[in-house]
């Protein structure tokens, strides 16, 4: 017998018995549509945070910024830090503040670059227009800010270098202050008032100042990380500098990378400059990149799909036993019919083959239509953790062929194992003790 009329006669054997068989595939589909779907959802955290990085900037952004306890003063030495923060003693970093001109400086001569942005923030602001009010925040930066966080103007421009070293009253606002403040008038070239409530030797006042919006940003929505973002306006750092704060600190430096693989080159001649302008070592910063928020993803959906994968790995171990426990009841109906084909000339080869390869046929099935139902299982899992539990995350369901692919491998070697004494308990009948059976 061939192994082509051995598959005929494997299917034409299941389809004896319709209920029996379909409720053995029900539990392949489940084990293998858990594992798929577990699989996709679990990929889903890491493009999840790929997305909002290029939302945000891109992967080949740097983020340096001063934690004030997180690393020691910059009068210590590396190796002295490390001592210190070995006996779990905490200081204050004392290492200077980040300044503008610090950007300016790693634009000029850090390798592997091509834009550096200084920005700071403020809340507890609103802006005024003709009457009309919005509770608002306050984002200075240089030029180039608009590139370094991919957010562009949808109408107007942004401000440039000049206007940023001669400290101008503009500034570009969201989507949002333009559509509750200016409702139909359009904001391009028309004056704002910005107003902070300030606290003086007990005495309260009012920050005013006035600026003409040159911009409004395209409108990025309230998700994930750029939930505030429409309602915030944006001025030159020195503007802020000059008629608010008095001193020239920023809160960071964002540097973009020209690609990836330059991201080690561009953040250790940023450790060098800063290290040489402030008299440090340029380790008392904080260097932060995309590829640590890419890798923090890949860990949480790799636990994600190991401890899934183990609940649908229990199914599937389930779901082996219950086509063992099929093929056994196969037996023991076809005892008789062993017997004859074996008496007929049917081989050991031949009765193994044909129980295996309708085990196989079972669990192959199983596994085609578990991997079909595990892409809707994990677009059904993903919508309810964006509804229930991560809201607005629109956490999405990475559908991987190679992990189906996978999975209907691991079936279909389910059904050859668990099909394996089965097949070999009926091949090693004798025809006289097969045909005596009733």
């Amino acid at each position: 017998m061939n192994l082509f009329e051995c598959i005929i006669l494997g299917i034409t054997s299941l389809r004896r018995n319709p209920l029996r068989t379909s409720l053995t595939i029900l539990g392949i589909i489940v084990g293998v549509g858990s594992v798929v779907s577990m699989v996709s959802v679990g990929d889903g955290s890491r493009s999840m945070v790929l997305r909002e990085i290029e939302r945000t900037g891109g992967t080949k952004m740097v983020e340096i910024y001063k934690d004030d306890w997180d690393r020691q003063s910059g009068t210590l030495s590396r190796a002295a830090g490390e001592a210190v923060r070995g006996r779990s003693r905490w200081r204050r970093n004392r290492a200077e503040h980040l300044e503008t001109e610090d950007a300016f400086e790693i634009l000029k001569s850090a390798r592997g670059i091509v834009n550096v942005v200084a920005e700071d923030d403020m809340p507890g602001w609103s802006v005024s227009f003709k009457g009309r009010k919005k509770e608002s925040r306050i984002v200075a930066s240089t030029a180039g800010y608009d590139r370094s966080y991919n957010w562009f103007t949808s109408s107007g421009r942004f401000f440039n270098a000049d206007e940023v070293e001669a400290a101008s009253s503009v500034a570009v606002i969201g989507s949002k202050i333009a559509e509750e403040v200016f409702l139909n008038e359009d904001p391009v070239g028309k004056e704002i008032k910005a107003s902070r409530p300030s606290y003086w030797r007990g005495r309260s006042g009012l920050y005013e100042v006035r600026l003409k919006v040159i911009g409004v940003m395209e409108e990025k929505g309230d998700a994930m990380d750029t939930t505030g973002w429409d309602d915030r306006f944006i001025i030159p750092i020195t503007t802020l500098q000059e008629r608010f704060k008095g001193r020239n600190d920023v809160e960071r430096i964002r540097v973009e990378a020209v690609d990836v693989d330059t991201i080690p080159l561009a953040i250790a001649d940023a450790k060098q400059i800063l290290g040489r302008i402030h008299n440090n070592t340029g380790e008392e910063y904080n260097y932060w990149t995309a590829q640590e928020e890419l890798a923090t993803a890949d860990k949480v959906g790799l636990v994600m799909k190991a401890l899934m994968g183990g609940i649908a790995g229990i199914a599937l171990m389930v779901a082996g036993i219950g086509v063992m426990n099929i093929m056994l009841v196969s037996v023991t109906d076809r005892t008789q019919e062993i017997g004859l084909r074996k008496a007929l000339g049917a081989t050991f080869n031949d009765i193994i083959t044909q129980f295996l390869i309708e085990a196989s046929v079972l669990t192959l099935l199983g596994g085609v239509l578990g991997s079909i139902l595990g892409v809707f299982m994990g677009q059904g899992t993903a919508a309810l953790i964006s509804k229930f539990v991560w809201e607005d995350s629109n956490w999405p369901s990475v559908i991987s062929f190679e992990t189906m692919f996978i999975a209907l491998i691991v079936s279909v070697a389910i059904g050859v194992f668990f099909g394996l004494y089965p097949a070999h308990k009926a091949a090693k009948l004798t025809p006289v003790e097969a045909l005596r059976t009733d």
